[in-house]
């Protein structure tokens, strides 16, 4: 199975723009530090996770992770020069991890998943650690490994109740296709 249930934007035009967006964004960011101005290394590992979000649901996840690997020595650097963790490198190292997955290195992608969820518990961002739960368990099913992809799934389930997340109906979803898949195997 190449992709479980992969996200598209509903609405490909305002994605069109929101990556417009971001590009911008990120470009008058480089271009600022390029002149030796001051630039927040939260803001910008931010706009890079964001901008690499938009650009795997939009299918360009070779560029996604180019723009991720490029800023790597700066994300691992923010991991541990402060002690206040900051939410922008739970996004950056989820963005990373399926851009991975969507690549097929889904191997690669494992550590980084799991980084990313402990990440999340040291933040709290609760919502963030149920999304990367979301994306391990579906890059799980891709390999096959339906139980621990069952139990990712269902660790993103509890947290997304917990949140009254709409997004538990698509973590429903992915258990409910993973139990048909189960019963095709």
């Amino acid at each position: 199975m190449t992709e479980f249930l992969r996200f598209t934007a509903p609405d490909p035009e305002a994605h069109a723009r929101s990556l417009a967006a971001l590009r911008e964004q990120l470009a008058l960011l480089q271009a600022r530090a390029e002149a030796g101005g001051a630039v927040d290394e939260i803001s910008l590992l931010e706009v890079v996770a964001d901008l690499a979000g938009l650009l795997i649901t939009a299918r360009h996840e070779d560029e996604a992770l180019q723009l991720l690997q490029a800023h790597e020595a700066l994300a691992e650097a923010a991991s541990h020069a402060s002690p206040v963790l900051h939410e922008a490198l739970g996004w950056f190292w989820c963005a990373y991890a399926t851009a991975l997955q969507y690549l097929g290195q889904r191997a690669e992608a494992e550590p980084i998943f799991a980084r990313t969820v402990v990440l999340c518990e040291a933040g709290g961002w609760a919502r963030l650690r149920a999304m990367a739960l979301q994306h391990w368990g579906r890059s799980l099913v891709e390999q096959g490994r339906f139980d621990e992809a069952e139990s990712r799934f269902n660790q993103a389930l509890i947290l997304r109740v917990q949140l009254q997340d709409p997004k538990q109906a698509t973590t429903r979803e992915a258990l409910a296709l993973l139990a048909q898949l189960r019963g095709r195997a």
